[in-house]
Order: structure tokens, then sequence, then C-alpha cells
């Protein structure tokens, strides 16, 4: 990722932040929200950088525009790729990226989604949102018919799909966790003596997706 790719993603994670404390104030919407496992497509062993260079050989674009995705472990997405039929098609593939510490492999979630250029009000609600195509759509682009790699041009990129039950389970005891946060938070806020700590990282659900507090960007 180049420097332009570095100034946008870190200006999104900065300033949406602090859109979502606007929005939330407001009517409700939304800024940050959280990657699920339900979205888990497949981890790829290679660094951002090839991944991105991957996806846009592959005719995916950078998108700017989505809200910023926080895994429940507190993992922020590096990156958010979408690939449509055309410009103006009605649904996108909405790609993201979360590289992993401490190793050069790239966890990828994906879902299918109305276009938020064609339906700018269906896209920020999540109608027409389907996490299962979208992975099966993300699977059948990126990995090539060997079955070992993935698809492009000299590419020898290696994945694993890891369907475990400890990976789902992981990110089960993650948001049970956020959940207990939050129950404390609101505890201490009756309770003037208790320590809230670091606050809750989860509010209600949107449109069957919980989002999550923006406060939670700030421990990376």
């Amino acid at each position: 990722m180049g420097y332009r790719e570095d100034a946008i993603n870190a200006a999104r994670r900065t300033v949406y932040p602090q859109i979502h404390y606007l929005l939330r104030g407001t009517f409700g919407g939304y800024a940050v929200t959280h990657t699920t496992a339900d979205e888990y497509a497949l981890t790829a062993n290679c660094s951002e950088a090839e991944i991105e260079e991957l996806l846009d050989e592959l005719r995916f674009s950078r998108n700017p525009i989505s809200a910023v995705k926080v895994r429940m472990d507190g993992n922020t997405a590096e990156g958010s790729w979408v690939w449509r039929p055309s410009p103006l098609a009605s649904y996108q593939l909405h790609v993201i990226l979360h590289e992993l510490e401490n190793t050069e492999e790239v966890d990828i979630y994906a879902h299918w989604e109305c276009s938020w250029i064609r339906h700018p009000y269906r896209h920020y609600v999540a109608r027409g949102y389907d996490a299962q195509k979208g992975v099966e759509l993300t699977r059948r682009w990126l990995i090539d018919d060997d079955g070992e790699t993935l698809r492009g041009e000299n590419c020898d990129i290696r994945y694993e799909v890891d369907d475990s039950f400890s990976r789902r389970a992981s990110e089960y005891f993650s948001l049970s966790y956020y959940r207990v946060k939050e129950l404390t938070a609101s505890i201490s806020s009756r309770v003037p003596f208790l320590d809230g700590g670091d606050g809750d990282h989860i509010t209600e659900a949107d449109d069957g997706r919980d989002t999550l507090s923006p406060r939670i960007t700030d421990r990376f």
C-alpha cells in the first residue's frame, strides 16, 4: 500500500470514529461497525501489500467510503475493497482485510451488499446484505483452479480456510467479553465509586448487526 493509500486509511481510522459519535447522537447512525465471524472467507499467507496488489489486479477498487470495520477481538481493518460488475451496478462485493499481528498473514472477510453508488440509503441500512454469498464469491474470485494458491498472474500466495470451531468460539467469546464490559460500564455509571475502565465497545443492534463504540479503535 502506497503513501496515498496509507494516508486515506489513517484518515478513516481517525475521522470516522468522530463522525460515529455525531451520528449516534443525532439519528442513531453509525460510522464504525464490526466484522462478523460469518463474513470470514480465508486467510492469505502473505503481507497486506501483496494481497492488495492482487485485489487491484483482479479489478477490485479501494473503498474509502466504507465504515471503519473492527473485529470482535479489537483488530481494526487495514483495507476495504469492492468489486462491481459495472460502475453503476446495483450490488457490490465488499472485501475487508484484517492484518494479523506478528506474522505475514491477512484474514479476508467479505459480504454482498447494495452498492453505495446506486443505492446509498439501502447500502447504509444494510438492505440486501448477504455474508454467505459474499464469502462464496470471494473464494471463487480469489482461489486459483489448483485449489492451493490464490488467483493471479504468476501468483504463488498460499492460503487456508480456517472453519474450525476454535476460531468461531474465539470470536464468540470475544463478543461475550465486550458484552460484559458494556454491562460493567453501565453499572459503574450508576455506582460512583466503581472504576468504569475502558467503557463499553458494543452498542445496540442496527438492522440485525451490532455496532461498535469508536473508542475501541483507540487501542490501536
